[in-house]
């Protein structure tokens, strides 16, 4: 089968203060229809070298679908050494500005005034050559440079999927993504299940610099389908520029707002939007945006002063944001974004942050804005004073004087217009059986003090043994690490536990009451260490080592007496024969990456003569070794279902050694 006759648009993306540089080049016939679309990450200093550069730019060309015979490039973009290297490969074009963005296509440029900016390498195509027919052509066309504004958009839609966000430079690799119109099954569509594919060709397609959008409703392709209370929660938030929404803790405040923004960018309603909540939970909102709003880009505003200055002016949708980092660029926001423009949407998590007036609430409240959305589970009902601080924030009309509140009956009738809340006793049919979290966070100072130490010296200890490490030694230094995931075993400072104390906080004022399981029983990283930071919640615990009667009574102290708010079990104990119905939510401290063996665990609350939903909390302390094996996990679906299957940690049953030793960076020696 022929191929047509194609030329080759390029856009690279090159910054200082980035790491690495993008390259985009979109292949298109004469006419301007799209027929492949390619995009690359490569070291930024490795952009310096025009045969790197060069040879990448090959290599992006090499993987379209036809052969293109012209290729065009920005001038400013384009350096010239590449280009010289470029041209004696085909003729290649650098065209110099004024060019096209997204921002403007300049639809009635004359092909004249286009000729005249054309610098070629070596010389123009004979007209009588195919690239000279196809340069003919493409000079009779309207629009002439749009393929540069697609080039782009299909640059950005790439790059802001998480997968191709992880793809991050390693010294001396290049990575190039290709993108063929071919049918599903074929080249780079195969691993694009969740319509990356699909997005790009809309970007890509010849009318993509229409403005018009889909019908925007809640017929969009969802991760999974909203139940039917986080429908009307969604049609709430895009109704009302003004919302508190208190739902109960798990009927997922966070899908439901996201909901909104994707649907209300959709619509073209909204263009920026800021998220400000506490910093253990940034991850997660990152990860439910890409789950449920995949074509919208976020950016988490983090690490030193220089960063965050050029994170605040970053060209995305959604900007997240921690309440500390926001209360320190609060005085200084409107010239780090080099613009006093509101946000569209301003969405305060765990609004309860700002109940205080305080600089935290104070900057909050100052923050121009079109939307302004609030969430808290935590009841604020009962203390008028902190609501009124809530209320300041969310009833705010952009560029109208601050609304100032107080206890009162005026306070108490606005509360009742601008509040949406259900708890899970008025939705308990919308829910599913079981409602599952899985929470990344980051280790305590203390923690990763202990943890880099123990790392360091187990992988200096590993490499002293040369060539007779075995795979109980790397087992015995992953046991150590998560154990100090857990706990610091100097201070005792824990991440996890810090989180589950704040969230028992809120549940048990509800009257939720919790399981908190973990594969360890010691008094240092295990079952008693947690019920000891646990003690305002008068827990009780569950062991191996107790007797069947010790058992027994502490099951039934735990079903009868409701000041027990928590029950600390060890995973072998407690997973099995035990009915837990009086717990509604489960937290699992550390995981066995076996779903069937913490199912098991699970079913002790959720089973028959359950009157609420459980709810499924599973930790992961980020960049140590639970993440590292998590991910790998991730990657071995086939596997996923049998793995470690008990305390000894065998992985070995399903990693390679090879596998086990790379959790360290460590390999076989040739």
């Amino acid at each position: 089968m022929s191929h047509p006759q194609s030329a080759a648009w390029l856009r690279i993306v090159a910054k200082e203060d980035r790491p690495d540089a993008q390259l985009g080049l979109i292949e298109a016939t004469a006419q301007g229809d799209p027929l492949g679309f390619g995009f690359a990450k490569v070291e930024y200093h490795a952009i310096e070298s025009e045969s790197t550069l060069a040879s990448l730019i090959l290599s992006l060309c090499n993987a379209s679908s036809a052969s293109p015979r012209i290729l065009f490039g920005r001038a400013e973009e384009l350096p010239q050494p590449a280009w010289e290297v470029l041209g004696t490969h085909m003729p290649t074009c650098r065209i110099s500005e004024p060019v096209p963005s997204s921002r403007g296509l300049a639809p009635d440029a004359h092909s004249i005034d286009i000729v005249r900016r054309m610098h070629w390498s070596p010389f123009p195509p004979g007209s009588q050559s195919i690239a000279g027919t196809i340069l003919r052509q493409i000079l009779q066309r309207n629009n002439v440079l749009k393929p540069f504004v697609q080039a782009e958009r299909g640059l950005e839609e790439a790059l802001a999927d998480p997968r191709m966000q992880t793809l991050s430079p390693i010294p001396g690799m290049r990575v190039v993504m290709s993108l063929s119109r071919r049918p599903a099954g074929n080249g780079f569509a195969d691993g694009l299940q969740d319509g990356l594919a699909e997005r790009l060709w809309d970007v890509l397609a010849p009318d993509a610099g229409s403005t018009s959008c889909q019908p925007p409703d809640l017929q969009f392709q969802w991760h999974k389908p909203l139940m039917p209370f986080q429908r009307d929660g969604v049609e709430a938030l895009m109704r009302m520029d003004q919302l508190l929404l208190s739902d109960d803790m798990g009927l997922g405040k966070t899908v439901q707002v996201v909901a909104a923004l994707r649907i209300l960018r959709a619509r073209g309603d909204i263009r920026k939007c800021l998220v400000v909540a506490p910093a253990s939970v940034l991850d997660q909102w990152r990860r439910e945006i890409a789950r449920w709003a995949p074509e919208l880009r976020a950016i988490i505003i983090r690490g030193t002063a220089d960063n965050r200055a050029w994170q605040w002016k970053a060209r995305t949708d959604v900007s997240l944001v921690s309440y500390d980092v926001l209360r320190s660029d609060g005085n200084h926001l409107a010239k780090m974004r080099n613009s006093r423009e509101a946000w569209d949407a301003v969405v305060l998590d765990e609004a309860q942050r700002i109940k205080n007036r305080n600089d935290t609430s104070e900057v909050a409240k100052r923050l121009p804005r079109v939307r302004s959305w609030a969430l808290t589970g935590t009841p604020i009902e009962n203390n008028e004073e902190e609501l009124a601080s809530i209320l300041e924030f969310v009833d705010h009309e952009n560029g109208q004087p601050r609304r100032r509140y107080r206890a009162g009956p005026a306070l108490r009738r606005r509360h009742a217009e601008l509040q949406l809340r259900r708890k899970k006793a008025d939705v308990l049919d919308d829910l599913p059986e079981k409602l599952e979290s899985k929470l990344w966070i980051p280790l305590h100072r203390d923690q990763k003090q202990s943890y880099d130490r123990a790392e360091r010296e187990g992988i200096v200890y590993l490499k002293s043994l040369g060539r007779e490490v075995g795979i109980h030694h790397v087992l015995q230094l992953i046991t150590q690490l998560k154990q100090i995931c857990n706990f610091d075993p100097r201070t005792g400072a824990s991440s996890k536990l810090d989180d589950i104390i704040q969230r028992l906080r809120t549940l048990t004022a509800q009257g939720h009451r919790a399981l908190v399981f973990s594969q360890y029983v010691s008094n240092t990283s295990g079952v008693a260490a947690a019920a000891c930071a646990l003690k305002e919640f008068h827990p009780l615990c569950l062991t191996g080592a107790n007797t069947a009667e010790q058992r027994t009574t502490t099951i039934e102290r735990f079903r009868n007496d409701n000041r027990h708010k928590v029950l600390v079990l060890s995973l072998r104990a407690g997973g099995l024969g035990l009915n837990l119905q009086e717990a509604s939510y489960v937290f699992h401290l550390d995981r066995w990456w076996n779903p069937a063996v913490e199912r098991q665990a699970e079913d002790r609350a959720h089973r028959l003569g359950q009157t609420a939903k459980v709810n499924v909390i599973k930790y992961t302390c980020e960049n140590t070794i639970e993440d590292r094996i998590d991910r790998i996990l991730e990657q071995k679906h086939s596997l996923f279902l049998e793995l470690v299957d008990d305390v000894s940690l065998d992985l070995s049953a399903r990693f390679s050694r090879d596998e086990l030793l790379g959790l360290f960076g460590l390999h076989e020696s040739p």
